[in-house]
């Protein structure tokens, strides 16, 4: 017995009444299923995101495997013969839409076939399921119809990996054989039929419009979503994260446009919204998304840009090539979107994208998991990031990325008093100078290295030069706005402080780390009750976000609601560590509470290492000032990073008429505070 793909299966119209299937079969190719009855695709039995007009299409090519399907059967299929629309778009929009969701390509189809000026051809073998039901309607309504044997038994699906291991053995004389059954008269008939209606259209709509705006005419902000891990194996997730990292880099160096930084982004993986909510949430004009697949020597990236205010597929394509040339490989993806978009790099940014192929994978691969590590940002994390960045640094010396990772993760180990400055500081200067050495254009070392100079060498003028090239060659850099919004505040311009921490927020909006940082400058910008508002905006989303909770807590100490303050900073005690036992014995002695400073002090001095700076604030807000220069003295010495900041910390407000703080911020080289 045999059954036929009918019209109304497929979710065609007709005036014409005619059975319908009770359940329509399924249909599976590879390791998909498509499910006419509920208009779902899924692989392995997860749901695979796909539009019902591209879902149709692919029902349709499915359901006639191995036969040609001319681009007008698909346009009167669609949208009917009397229907006017832009259908050359919307057949290419639908076959992209659908390379996307199986991972194919039009160079080297395991699914999809195409043949120029004819139509497409459905290249995989296809069974259906054999308890299923349909009805065949009359041919007329559908045109030729493929009939599939009822009997064909589902197979077992291969693997992801076995499907791109049998795409590379393809021979090119089979993918050719489709054009000895293409051309006939019935074929050329369709080609001069087609192409007079495209000369129609084209005509119609050149009356309707002067000019006719290309890709990208008004895209003026971007968000790459999470690419999607699609090798079955959760432990490639940092791989697939990585190439989304290298992306939203590479796109943000252009000033036309505003790319939304890496952690936004990320509040996307694994959820599946409307592009049109996400556009709304993050504020841009569009939106890439895409696979990556990773199977032994060799990975194949998918990626698309949709017009995320219409929901209207604009471009994709897909890329295939060498793991070890994978972050190459990216690089032409984010090119390729760049030029959709009417983007430009600059030669020094072409020459820094075109700079990042390892010669060695693993080397490689421990970079990615390095970068990975990195960006959870936790103490732990970033010890491993350390750990992988140095086996990368010994695996292949001569890569500027892995130096430029390690150089920013031991800024931020020092920056949270974690290790020392000379444990922290002296590393990430070396790993800094190594990768400028052998890439300038790496912002990433720019910014560490502004870092190093701002906090450690106190080379003021020096990190603010480090900052502004950062910024000139990749403008959508977060870090570099952060730190630079830091620097600025302590150089006592707290309003351009503010104004740059404010652009922080329009690049990575949904980062809670970006909107703390907005209360921190009101902080040091002495606007204490905004930096209150805008902290408590963090800890109601998050309460385990700790920088908030220091933040409030120090300002509910400048606002005399010394109970506040201090059950703050105890909820940041598990995160901060040393930094909050010395804030928590100053704000004590600053209430009046001496036996809980001296407590403090002394829980700071059995420490291993303290830093010096911390038992200075806790003896000023006692009122000893002897003793408060006297550790101050010491973190002179030991270059601790927070005397940078001192023209902004409130806590030294009662030193400042001293000769010798003001000796000591002319030794730092800090400007007069006014």
């Amino acid at each position: 017995m045999r059954v036929a793909i009918i019209r109304s299966m497929l979710g065609g119209s007709s005036s014409m009444a005619s059975p319908t299937p009770s359940t329509p079969p399924k249909v599976r190719f590879g390791a998909f299923e498509l499910d006419p009855s509920s208009g779902t695709i899924r692989k392995g039995g997860i749901p695979v995101k796909l539009q019902p007009q591209p879902f149709r299409v692919l029902l349709l090519l499915a359901g006639r495997p191995g036969r040609v399907v001319s681009r007008d059967e698909i346009q009167r299929y669609l949208w009917g013969e009397s229907t006017f629309v832009d259908f050359e778009r919307g057949i290419n929009f639908s076959i992209n839409q659908i390379r996307s969701a199986l991972c194919d390509s039009a160079e080297k189809p395991r699914y999809v076939e195409t043949l120029p000026r004819v139509g497409y051809r459905f290249i995989a073998s296809v069974t259906v399921d054999s308890s299923s039901d349909a009805v065949e309607i009359p041919r007329h309504q559908l045109g030729q119809v493929y009939d599939w044997p009822r009997d064909q038994q589902a197979t077992v699906p291969p693997t992801p990996q076995q499907e791109f291991a049998n795409s590379e053995t393809e021979t090119f004389p089979q993918r050719l054989q489709p054009w000895k059954f293409a051309f006939g008269r019935r074929t050329l008939v369709v080609l001069i039929g087609g192409g007079l209606l495209v000369l129609a259209a084209f005509l119609v709509l050149l009356s309707r419009y002067k000019t006719v705006p290309g890709v990208g005419h008004d895209i003026r902000s971007l968000a790459v979503l999470p690419l999607e891990n699609v090798s079955s194996d959760s432990s490639q997730d940092y791989f697939a994260d990585g190439m989304t990292d290298a992306m939203i880099t590479d796109l943000g160096k252009s000033r036309a446009i505003r790319v939304i930084s890496r952690t936004s982004a990320m509040q996307y993986k694994g959820v599946h919204k409307p592009l049109p909510q996400i556009a709304q949430e993050l504020n841009v004009d569009a939106v890439v998304e895409g696979t990556v697949l990773r199977s032994g020597d060799r990975v194949r990236i998918t990626a698309q840009l949709v017009d995320a205010r219409e929901d209207r597929h604009l471009w994709a394509q897909s890329y295939e090539g060498d793991v070890r040339d994978v972050l190459g490989l990216q690089s032409e993806v984010a090119s390729a979107i760049a030029s959709q978009i009417r983007v430009k790099l600059s030669p020094p940014q072409q020459a820094n994208s075109k700079n990042q192929q390892f010669l060695i994978p693993e080397a490689q691969d421990a970079y990615l998991r390095g970068h990975y590590f990195a960006q959870k940002g936790t103490i732990e994390d970033l010890q491993k990031a350390v750990t992988y960045f140095e086996q990368a640094v010994q695996k292949e010396p001569g890569q500027a990325s892995p130096y430029a990772g390690l150089a920013s993760a031991y800024v931020n180990l020092g920056h949270i008093l974690f290790l020392s400055p000379q444990q922290a500081f002296v590393p990430a200067k070396n790993a800094a100078m190594k990768a400028l050495a052998l890439d300038d254009a790496s912002a990433e070392a720019h910014t560490a290295m502004a870092n190093v100079k701002f906090l450690y060498d106190w080379d003021f003028a020096g990190a603010e030069r480090e900052f502004e090239l950062a910024l000139q060659l990749n403008p959508n850099f977060v870090q570099a706005h952060t730190d630079y919004s830091g620097f600025l505040n302590a150089m006592g311009r707290p309003v351009d402080a503010i104004a740059r921490v404010q652009q922080t927020v329009q690049i990575d909006p949904l980062s809670l780390a970006a909107i703390s940082d907005v209360a921190w400058e009101l902080y040091w910008a002495r606007r204490y009750d905004e930096a209150i508002e805008q902290a408590r905006k963090v800890a109601e989303i998050n309460p385990n976000f700790y920088p908030a909770h220091v933040c409030l807590g120090l300002a509910y100490e400048q606002k005399r609601d010394f109970a506040s303050a201090i059950a703050e900073l105890k909820k940041a005690t598990g995160f901060c560590r040393d930094k909050c036992f010395g804030l928590i014995g100053q704000v004590s002695a600053l209430s009046g509470d001496r036996a809980a400073a001296l407590r403090a002090l002394q829980q700071l001095k059995r420490r291993p290492y303290v830093s010096p700076w911390l038992v200075a604030i806790v003896y000023t807000e006692l009122g000893d000032k002897n003793q408060a220069f006297v550790w101050l003295e010491k973190a002179y010495e030991g270059r601790e990073h927070d005397l940078a900041y001192s023209n902004v910390w409130p806590m030294f407000d009662s030193l400042r008429s001293d000769p010798r703080f003001q000796d000591l911020m002319r030794r730092i080289g800090l400007p007069q505070h006014s």
